[in-house]
């Protein structure tokens, strides 16, 4: 694996979404989230790690009061494909102050680590509004009853890395959305 940036754009078979595409859509996210939570108080809770990317550009293009709060959750566990098992702390390692919360992901897969997480903000935090936010939905594999309020992009059933997605921890750092050689899912 080739670690400089043309070395690792090298390794994607083809790019999905460049990243003129991700910041206009990302900015766009942003300002139509803004106006649903205008004059309110904003608790987002955003999934780590391959939403930090997505996170960072969506909330800087918000001009509201936001309480940001990372969980790191994983369903892939090194693979290609979402593993069904959810690793998710017992207890939650943050209070919301808000009733008002954004659930920020990168991607919308099977729908079961996303619906996992909403119905545990809505048990033990009962907000007043909770509202999701993803870069990625991939409806094809959905498994669970979860539609995100806010969608970037609407993508085939394809694995993909590159901004802030990744294939065993790396390839986080591309500026774009791309689908990985065969020959490097190693």
């Amino acid at each position: 694996m080739n670690h400089s940036t043309a070395g690792v754009l090298s390794d994607l078979e083809q790019v999905l979404i460049d990243p003129v595409q991700i910041q206009l859509r990302v900015t766009q996210l942003a300002h139509q989230i803004h106006r649903d939570f205008e004059g309110r108080n904003l608790s987002v809770v955003a999934l780590m790690d391959g939403s930090l990317f997505f996170v960072a550009d969506l909330l800087r293009h918000m001009d509201i009061p936001i309480q940001l709060h990372t969980l790191t959750v994983s369903s892939y566990h090194g693979g290609t494909t979402s593993s069904g098992r959810l690793q998710l702390a017992q207890q939650l390692p943050f209070a919301l102050k808000t009733p008002h919360v954004l659930l920020i992901d990168d991607i919308l897969d099977t729908g079961l680590t996303l619906a996992s997480v909403r119905d545990r903000l809505i048990e033990e935090f009962q907000p007043e509004k909770l509202r999701t936010v993803v870069l990625l939905n991939k409806e094809a594999r959905r498994k669970a009853d979860i539609h995100a309020d806010y969608v970037g992009f609407e993508i085939e059933d394809q694995f993909v890395v590159g901004y802030g997605m990744d294939y065993q921890g790396h390839y986080r750092n591309l500026p774009c959305i791309g689908i990985l050689n065969p020959d490097n899912l190693k």
